[in-house]
């Protein structure tokens, strides 16, 4: 009978529950094993059975909770989250699965190690469906983190699929072109464009190797932006208010009317200056939200598609708001800063019209109707566009005047004769033809910059990467993470059904390791003392 040592085990378990069996003899023959083998699966059950729930671990169904639990544990906790096999095994100990399931730091490091192979295998395993519509487009976030050796990472921005999570010896250009092989060997993608910190090999990868635009990270570029005068604004707030502290603390102590009402006028001139220093740092967050409201495809008030000419006008007052203030904040730094912003515009809004290309394209081969194509393009896609931007904004202010811009978008649709003649199954296949397209217009990294943040704190728990982690991982972002709407990156991308990853992983994974006895026996002392106990 082929069967586990595990498997026997719980079928003398159950025999021994069965009131009708009689003795050794009878329960190895109703299970077809050997007599010698029921007396010793008899002595291991009592054996383990030392705690309250320890019989539970003995049924066949108990058998594939404690797999599933041991398994689950390693995976989410050791690999996931980088808690050491130390760790774990003082867990499962504290759980009393000691006397049923090997809980050594080794065993479990083997069990780990297994269960990362069969992650890979997994990943292998569906491979074959992860391939591209041909001209299918994306558009794609870079950057690296440092190990010692960069890890250089790629992720298609609208799905969060990472294509390449891989570390180099360097982040030149051949380095990237070498990292990004396998996507280059797909020919079915169209990369539309590349948001990046603006990093030369990076810049060089999306024009040269990837034939797409390259679009300055927003995040960085507005960080950049602010950094001199906030920090200016920050330094002199800290000043005036220990300047205040100082004056508040000389009216409490005894000094002559003189130096009292000198003391006075003082804190008159410092609360003036906080009150023009509020007022300039009000001034700064309005001008850098205008800034941010403005790089969209569609214009915040009117709900129009944008062109260059149409930003550029757009952002002439916030910058001169900004201008202004470094008379008082940031000096030549801060005028630097809004220098190398403005060269950067143009190539912000290159992402903006890539974007407006490839709604044209895509629409294009879903209808040939001029009235369904301006519909969709000047009604339907405003609102779809302002909805998710308000619905993904965690800043209040923003998110407050992007739900006004949706909600105005929304009472433009509704008015709008052409939607009242569509039926309800044509306006829901235009609105999940439109959140998709929506969801494509992506102006910051922040998937990449997230992603990098994980994989530093993993790193430091695990004291280092090895190539076979950092492929675990990436398989576990791309087929196990979800979001709110419970899809999977894969998912996302290649509009594909894929097995649970847990539960394919832990159906391939082998027996747990069996609990061992102790062969250690206590050393006898190598000295003794009279009158001390032995």
């Amino acid at each position: 009978m082929n069967i586990t040592i595990r498997e026997r085990g719980a079928l003398v378990f159950e025999a021994l529950q069965n009131k009708s069996a009689k003795g050794i003899e009878s329960m190895a023959e109703a299970i077809g094993i050997s007599k010698s083998s029921v007396a010793r699966h008899q002595k291991g059950i009592e054996r383990r059975n030392q705690y309250e729930a320890s019989h539970l671990w003995e049924s066949e169904a108990g058998s594939v909770w404690l797999k599933q639990m041991v398994c689950g544990t390693i995976f989410h906790f050791g690999i996931k989250h980088g808690i050491g096999v130390g760790e774990i095994s003082e867990f499962l100990k504290a759980l009393e699965l000691e006397h049923h399931v090997g809980c050594s730091p080794s065993a479990l490091g083997r069990l780990k190690t297994q269960m990362k192979q069969r992650i890979v295998a997994y990943g292998e395993a569906q491979s074959e469906h992860c391939q591209p519509q041909e001209g299918q487009g994306i558009v794609l976030g870079s950057d690296e983190v440092f190990f010692g050796l960069p890890v250089l990472v790629l992720i298609e921005l609208a799905s969060g699929y990472i294509f390449t999570e891989t570390q180099a010896e360097g982040r030149s250009y051949e380095d990237w072109s070498t990292a990004i092989a396998p996507l280059s060997e797909q020919s079915g993608w169209r990369c539309h464009g590349m948001v990046s910190d603006g990093a030369k090999a990076l810049i060089k990868l999306a024009i040269e190797g990837l034939g797409c635009v390259s679009v300055p990270d927003l995040f960085h570029a507005m960080r950049a932006l602010g950094q001199p005068i906030v920090s200016a604004l920050g330094r002199q707030q800290g000043q005036l208010n220990k300047a205040m502290s100082k004056a508040n603390e000389r009216l409490s102590k005894r000094i002559s009317a003189a130096n009292r009402a000198k003391t006075q006028e003082e804190i008159v001139e410092l609360k003036a200056q906080q009150a023009t220093l509020t007022a300039d740092k009000t001034t700064y967050d309005q001008a850098i939200q205008d800034i941010s409201q403005r790089l969209h495809p569609f214009d915040i008030q009117t709900g129009q598609g944008q062109t260059f000419q149409d930003i550029k006008q757009q952002l002439s007052t916030p910058l001169e708001r900004l201008t202004s203030l470094t008379k008082s904040y940031g000096g030549n730094k801060a005028n630097d800063a809004i220098a190398s912003f403005t060269q950067q515009v143009p190539h912000i809004v290159q992402g903006i019209h890539a974007w407006w290309y490839w709604v044209v394209a895509a629409l294009a081969t879903q209808t040939d109707d001029v009235l369904t194509q301006n519909w969709v393009m000047s009604r339907l896609l405003p609102w779809v566009y302002w909805q998710q931007q308000a619905d993904k904004t965690q800043q209040s202010e923003l998110k407050e005047q992007y739900q006004q811009a949706a909600d105005e978008a929304a009472q433009r649709l509704l008015n709008d004769g052409f939607t009242l003649s569509l039926s309800p199954k044509d306006k829901q296949t235009w609105l999940d033809w439109a959140r998709w397209m929506a969801n494509n217009y992506q102006r910051t990294s922040s998937a990449v910059e997230g992603r990098n943040g994980y994989l530093t704190r993993l790193h430091h728990s695990g004291r280092g990467f090895s190539a076979l982690d950092l492929s675990v991982l990436t398989i576990i972002h791309n087929f196990h993470l979800t979001r709110p709407d419970g899809t999977i990156a894969a998912q996302r991308l290649f509009d594909h059904e894929f097995p649970d990853l847990f539960e394919w992983v832990v159906e391939h994974m082998g027996e747990l390791p069996l609990a061992r006895q102790s062969k250690k026996t206590q050393r006898p002392n190598s000295f003794h003392l009279e009158g001390f106990p032995a």
